[in-house]
């Protein structure tokens, strides 16, 4: 009975833990909207990719449905991109189709060389409203 009672008391801290941790994201998240920041998005799917440009050969930047604008990047690796007229962003991690600022992608160019199609990339971060307009038109999605 006292190891049942000492289990439950250790199940229910680490539950409030696990919440508490929470807790300053969410805060920030208010203070944000308080202050009348937008905040970004952080995640888009990968099936909701709208469109994309490039800039030089290890900048990609792609737009999502929602209107949401994201850098990945490719570090230099990523063969006819900068000449690609359709691509594919895939997950590299799970079995999810969501990624998010930080995750490693793979970046399918159809139109590639063989055996140079795919290449290894990062979701680097979502850009703000300004960061998009001050984009250079030929990279702007």
């Amino acid at each position: 009975m006292r190891i049942l009672l000492t289990s439950a008391l250790a199940a229910s801290t680490v539950a409030a833990m696990s919440l508490s941790a929470c807790a300053p994201a969410a805060t920030r998240a208010a203070a944000a909207a308080a202050d009348g920041e937008k905040s970004v998005a952080r995640c888009f799917r990968t099936d909701s990719v709208r469109n994309f440009r490039t800039d030089r050969q290890s900048d990609l930047y792609i737009r999502s449905l929602r209107d949401d604008v994201f850098q990945i990047n490719t570090s230099g690796a990523c063969w006819d991109l900068d000449s690609a007229v359709s691509i594919a962003v895939t997950p590299t991690l799970g079995g999810s189709d969501t990624v998010c600022v930080g995750d490693p992608v793979q970046i399918i160019v159809p139109n590639a060389d063989p055996g140079r199609r795919t290449c290894r990339a990062f979701v680097t971060k979502s850009l703000t409203a300004e960061e998009v307009a001050a984009l250079p038109d030929r990279a702007r999605p």
